[in-house]
């Protein structure tokens, strides 16, 4: 079909999914719950087989059936060198003088095999593709690399592991940002080369994808509606293989107003490819820390009240899965293993996410206790802020104070035993503070002032 057809009539379906007549309740085309997930290379490339094997025992008590390993050979922006790390046993030339860290692709196979779960291997990423997209040869080379990468990948590991070497990641996440707008021929070029080496192997195993739509100085909803399906149509996609975009909502890319418009888009971005994509979900379960400046929310992302990257409470997160379930046929999320597993973070989130699995995709909505002896002493610099712990069914997430009635800072429940206090150097005396408990599921406690 030609390719101004397929646009214009994407562009015509979306107008109308977006319009009150398109508004009908979409029947969900999965259950709202997750089944894969991410992980990066630096967190795993020290894990021992007891770690794997006891991390494999957690994702499979969670449901997962699909792990992809991000990025397992990275180059570093050319500011600081340009020097390439890898995470496996590389004999590529290119890779001569490289970081080689503890061989990832091999342990996370070995441990995976037999156990159900399928793992899709990263190729390579650079990390000036955050300021350069596709507009600068780097983009081609990483291709380039990525290619040679999947034969010498592919001979080393699938026959001793072709139960759970299952499909292949394309690491960068083009987006619409400009730098990946305006060269999507070239984008397309390197996506080819990548596909002519899977099909020299096993031209079953699928190729995984993950953009993601940016609302901040970037293009429009409908504007990359035709430029993905100028990319789809001119990448030689196979049947099967996966387009899973991240939701961005736990990275403030898109807002929560129009995270169901985006999900209209790219469904509608699949439905005119060629090939018989499959449409995945990749939900975020975490919260990005972006600190406060006068353009927050209007020219960049908006400001958030955690200072660092913490795990979402889940009422959020199971609306995105809601979301993400009536138009996509299975859900990922980035990350299991760093944002719910017991074994790197609070047990409480993943402990209230099973729950709602079990207990038909209904959120516990239980509300924590207040916390109790809230005390604040005047020092020498400021006030110093105590209490003793809140009590819930299933863990405290994080306890939010405000000083004067207005918002100062959150104590995050990391690992679920932080020491609760808070010092505030520009306290007084005479200010009041309160804290209230907010529990993995977003509950409530009541406020206690001091």
């Amino acid at each position: 079909m030609n390719i101004v057809f397929k646009i214009l009539s994407a562009i015509f379906a979306f107008i109308i999914a977006v319009s009150p007549f398109g508004n009908k309740t979409e029947e969900p085309k999965c259950k709202p719950e997750f089944n894969g997930t991410f992980i990066q290379s630096w967190l795993s490339s020290s894990w021992s087989d007891e770690q794997w094997q006891s991390e494999i025992e957690n994702m499979q008590d969670a449901g997962i059936e699909y792990l992809i390993l991000q990025d397992v050979a990275n180059k570093a922006y050319k500011s600081s060198g340009g020097g390439w790390s890898i995470y496996y046993d590389s004999d590529l030339d290119v890779f001569d003088g490289a970081t080689v860290y503890n061989d990832v692709i091999e342990s996370a196979l070995r441990n995976c095999s037999g156990t159900g779960i399928k793992v899709f291997v990263g190729l390579a990423m650079f990390d000036d593709f955050w300021t350069e997209g596709a507009i600068t040869g780097q983009y081609a080379e990483m291709c380039d690399v990525a290619s040679q990468m999947v034969t010498e990948i592919y001979t080393k590991y699938y026959s001793r592991y072709s139960d759970c070497f299952y499909g292949w990641y394309f690491t960068p996440e083009f987006n619409n940002v400009l730098t990946c707008q305006v060269n999507i021929s070239g984008m397309s070029r390197g996506l080819n080369k990548i596909i002519d080496a899977i099909n020299s192997g096993d031209a079953d195993m699928p190729l995984l994808l993950s953009p993601f739509f940016a609302e901040y100085l970037a293009n429009t909803h409908t504007g990359t509606l035709v430029n993905l399906v100028r990319l789809l149509n001119s990448v030689n996609f196979r049947d099967g293989d996966i387009f899973a975009p991240q939701d961005a909502i736990g990275a403030l890319w898109t807002s929560s107003k129009n995270l169901d418009k985006t999900w209209k888009m790219y469904s509608q971005a699949v439905k005119a490819c060629d090939a018989d994509l499959r449409l995945w979900a990749n939900c975020e379960n975490f919260c990005i820390a972006i600190a406060k400046s006068p353009l927050n929310g209007i020219l960049t992302r908006p400001t958030t009240e955690n200072t660092a990257y913490v795990t979402s409470t889940l009422d959020r997160f199971v609306w995105q899965m809601e979301v993400a379930s009536k138009y996509c046929e299975n859900i990922i999320t980035f990350s299991y293993n760093h944002y719910f597993s017991p074994d790197q973070v609070n047990s409480a989130f993943i402990n209230t996410y099973l729950d709602y699995v079990d207990n038909g995709y209904v959120l516990e909505c239980e509300r924590p206790a207040a916390v109790r002896e809230l005390s604040k002493t005047q020092t020498d610099v400021g006030v110093l802020l105590e209490w003793k712990e809140s009590t819930d069914n299933f863990g405290i997430a994080y306890y939010r104070i405000e000083k004067n009635g207005k918002f100062l800072a959150r104590v995050e429940m990391i690992s679920g035993d932080e020491e609760l206090v808070y010092s505030d150097s520009l306290g007084r005396a005479e200010d009041t503070y309160s804290v209230t408990a907010y529990d993995a599921a977003g509950n409530v406690s009541e406020t206690v002032t001091a």
